[in-house]
C-alpha cells in the first residue's frame, strides 16, 4: 500500500477512535523518545545534540517495531532537540549527557528555586511572557535556546512531513497548552510552591490567571493544521494524588477545563497527558466537551474507573506502564494489552506505552507491544 494511503486510512481510525465510533482494529501509536536512540544504537549525547539525528533515529525505530505489527501513530512526535524543550517546560535546568552527564545517560532535569517568591509581582507587572523570556537564560544558554527555537520554525513542518511520508500520523502535532500550575512548580520549585499555595494563595491565583490570560491569546491566534491538531495538554505535579482537593479545585481544574474548551472550540484536540494518579478526580472528565479529547494517561490512573465514568465520552491513549517494559516480560506485556483491548470493547482505545517508554525498556518488550496490540486490537 502506498504510504499516503497508507497514512489516510490510519489518519481516519484514529479519527474515529477519538469519536468513539467502531474501527476495523484499534490503533497503535508509539512513545518512547529516548527508547529509540538506545534501541537503534545512537548515544544520549548524540541525540541530544543533533535535532535532526534525533528525528532519523526515531523514524528509524518506528520503522523497525513495524516489523512486528501494525503501527499507526506517534504520540509525542520528536521534533529537533529534547532538552531545551524541557527547560522551557519545566522552567529548570537541565543536566545534558555528553555535557553535565555521562555520553548514555538519561538527561536530568534539576529541581531547583529558580524563581523566587517576591517574582510574582514582577510577573503582574511586566507579564507572563515578558517575565518569561527574561527568566529563560537562567536554566537555558540564550544563544542555544535561540539556536533551538530557530531550528524549530524552519523545520518543524518538513519534519512532520516527514512521518507522514513514512505512513505515520503524528497525534500531538500541535501547540503545548501547559497550565500555570506546571510552570510556577517547576520554576519556583514543588517544595516551595507548594508552600505558596497555603501561605500567598490570592497572589499565587492572581499571578496564574495572568499567565493563562496571556496563554489563551496564544491559543486563539494559533492556526490548526490538518490531521489531529494535537495539543498536548500536560499535567504533572497537578495530579489528583499530590494535591489536596480544595488546591486542586481552585489552582488545577479551572484552567484544565478552559483550556480545554477553548482549544476544541478553534479546531484543535486536547490531549490531557496526565502523568501520576488522577482516579479521583476522573469524574470532573465528564464536564469537558464529548468525544473531542483524549486522555493520555502513565498507567497510574484507574482505567477501569474511567471507563466506567467517561467511557461514553472519551478515547484514551495507553497506557501500557514503564515498569512493565523495562521489568517485565513479553508475556507480561501481551496480557496486559490484552486486558486493556477487553476493557475498552473494541472503541475509544489508542494502544500506546503510558507517558513514553523508558530509556531502558527491553526490546523484546517493545516489539512484543506491537504484537500484542495487532493481534488483540483487531476486530477480525
Amino acid at each position: 500500500m502506498e504510504k499516503e494511503t497508507l497514512y489516510t486510512e490510519r489518519l481516519n481510525r484514529i479519527q474515529k477512535t477519538i469519536s468513539l465510533s467502531t474501527v476495523d482494529r484499534l490503533p497503535v501509536a508509539y512513545a518512547g523518545t529516548a527508547f529509540s536512540p538506545r534501541y537503534m544504537g545512537m548515544s544520549m549525547a548524540e541525540f541530544c545534540e543533533d535535532g535532526e539525528g534525533a528525528v532519523n533515529v526515531t523514524l528509524a525505530a518506528m520503522d523497525r517495531l513495524s516489523g512486528f505489527g501494525e503501527l499507526d501513530a506517534i504520540n509525542q512526535p520528536v521534533v529537533g532537540r529534547m532538552t531545551p524543550r524541557l527547560s522551557f517546560a519545566w522552567l529548570s535546568r537541565v543536566s545534558v549527557p555528553g555535557k553535565e552527564l555521562p555520553p548514555d545517560n538519561l538527561w536530568q532535569v534539576v529541581e531547583a528555586e529558580m524563581m523566587k517568591k517576591d517574582e510574582y509581582d514582577t510577573i503582574l507587572k511586566k507579564g507572563w511572557n515578558t517575565y518569561l523570556m527574561e527568566f529563560l537564560p537562567r536554566v537555558i544558554d540564550q544563544d542555544e535556546f535561540n539556536t533551538f527555537l530557530e531550528w524549530v520554525m524552519l523545520n518543524q513542518e518538513r519534519t512532520l512531513g516527514r512521518y507522514k511520508d513514512h505512513g505515520y500520523v503524528a497525534i500531538s502535532d500541535a501547540l503545548p497548552a501547559i497550565i500555570p500550575f506546571e510552570y510556577l512548580s517547576g520554576g519556583r520549585s514543588m517544595s516551595k510552591f507548594f508552600f505558596d499555595l497555603y501561605r500567598m494563595p490570592d497572589k499565587v491565583e492572581a499571578v496564574m490567571k495572568q499567565m493563562f490570560s496571556e496563554t489563551l491569546d496564544q491559543i486563539r491566534a494559533a492556526v490548526p493544521r490538518p490531521g489531529i491538531n494535537g495539543a498536548w495538554v500536560g499535567g504533572w505535579r497537578s495530579a489528583s494524588a499530590m494535591v489536596a482537593p480544595k488546591l486542586w479545585d481552585r489552582f488545577v481544574w479551572p484552567y484544565m477545563l478552559e483550556v480545554v474548551e477553548v482549544l476544541v472550540e478553534k479546531g484543535f484536540t486536547p490531549v490531557l497527558h496526565w502523568d501520576q494518579d488522577w482516579t479521583r478526580d476522573l469524574i470532573r472528565l465528564q464536564e469537558l466537551p464529548a468525544k473531542k479529547c483524549i486522555l493520555n494517561p502513565d498507567g497510574m490512573t484507574d482505567l477501569t474507573a474511567f471507563k466506567k465514568l467517561v467511557g461514553d465520552r472519551m478515547a484514551v491513549m495507553g497506557d501500557v506502564p514503564s515498569a512493565l517494559l523495562s521489568a517485565g516480560t513479553p508475556e507480561d506485556v501481551d496480557i496486559y494489552v490484552k486486558e486493556r483491548v477487553d476493557l475498552f470493547q473494541g472503541t475509544g482505545l489508542i494502544l500506546c506505552p503510558g507517558c513514553d517508554a523508558p530509556i531502558n525498556a527491553k526490546p523484546e518488550n517493545m516489539e512484543a507491544f506491537i504484537k500484542a496490540a495487532s493481534v488483540h486490537g483487531s476486530s477480525k
